[in-house]
């Protein structure tokens, strides 16, 4: 198994067809056919199902596929590294972040890295729960900062708690906010809710708090993974969003969307950094780290132990 074939699984898997993918790879198709025949003769396993509409990955090929992008990733990173030892570079800082910490952290977290490394290239995503664990397996980021509920992660993974994140819901009830306290059962009915369908975060988190308390689950439920249109259903009125509690008093925020005040006690999350277990962060990525830690200390304090929602 060699990197080139690697890269040629990967652009086959990124285009979709040969043609692309070799374009790509600046290769000719013969090339890049022959470096995906030497890696299936190599496994002795079909990786690639041809057909005049393109090509796709086998079952095989998909599993194989995930290590291939961590595979190339860790030698970008080990050829980076280097690099950076040799004075002829600093390695890309590669993040994911949750809306609450792009929100309430990131502007001083970046600050205070820059202080250390003014031209370090830095690579930071806005990325839900449900697209930053793939991107932390196959090595498109090294780390994640993210709320997630207890057992949402594998051995492959290592999540460092800072501390409870409150979840509220916002929106407006009846064409107006609601600021008499409502009781949950009454309002899943109201308006529609805006969940996912991740099993691990915020949505996964309501489903469960809802079904501890007796209320029905959502009748008319909305799917947006986007943190920008989750606040403008929120104001609008057309949904319910299940919101970090601390976003709600973001000034620009609080003008227009409210917390809608209910009975029963809020949930939370453990709010974190997740990196890949046996990877070990370099000198710019851990500083990026230990500045986030700090602004995440800040935010969330000692809060009040809260219930922690779990499978």
């Amino acid at each position: 198994m060699k990197m080139h074939q690697l890269q040629a699984l990967v652009a086959v898997a990124e285009h979709g067809s040969i043609r692309r993918a070799a374009q790509s790879l600046s290769l000719s198709q013969t090339a890049l056919t022959k470096a995906l025949r030497e890696l299936e003769l190599d496994l002795q396993a079909g990786l690639l199902h041809r057909s005049p509409q393109g090509v796709r990955l086998t079952d095989i090929g998909a599993k194989l596929l995930q290590h291939a992008k961590l595979i190339l990733a860790e030698a970008a990173d080990a050829r980076a590294g280097v690099r950076h030892m040799l004075g002829l570079g600093t390695p890309t800082v590669r993040v994911a972040v949750t809306p609450t910490f792009s929100l309430l952290c990131l502007s001083e977290t970046v600050s205070r890295f820059r202080a250390r490394y003014p031209d370090a290239p830095l690579s930071i995503r806005d990325a839900f729960l449900s697209q930053t664990l793939p991107m932390l397996r196959d090595g498109t980021i090294d780390l994640a900062i993210t709320a997630l509920m207890d057992g949402a992660l594998g051995s492959d993974l290592l999540f460092e708690d800072m501390g409870e994140l409150t979840i509220a819901l916002a929106g407006r009830v009846d064409g107006r906010s609601s600021k008499v306290p409502r009781r949950l059962a009454d309002l899943t009915d109201a308006a529609p809710w805006l969940l996912d369908g991740s099993p691990w975060g915020i949505s996964e988190a309501v489903r469960q708090w809802l079904a501890l308390h007796g209320a029905p689950q959502p009748r008319l439920v909305l799917e947006c993974p986007s943190s920008m249109a989750s606040l403008v259903l929120s104001t609008e009125g057309h949904a319910i969003v299940p919101t970090p509690q601390p976003i709600l008093s973001v000034p620009w925020i609080a003008g227009v969307s409210r917390e809608i005040s209910v009975v029963e006690p809020l949930p939370s999350l453990p709010l974190g950094l997740v990196t890949r277990r046996g990877h070990r962060l370099d000198g710019p990525a851990e500083w990026f780290a230990e500045c986030a830690r700090l602004e995440l200390k800040r935010l969330l304090g000692k809060p009040p132990a809260r219930k922690r929602l779990a499978r």
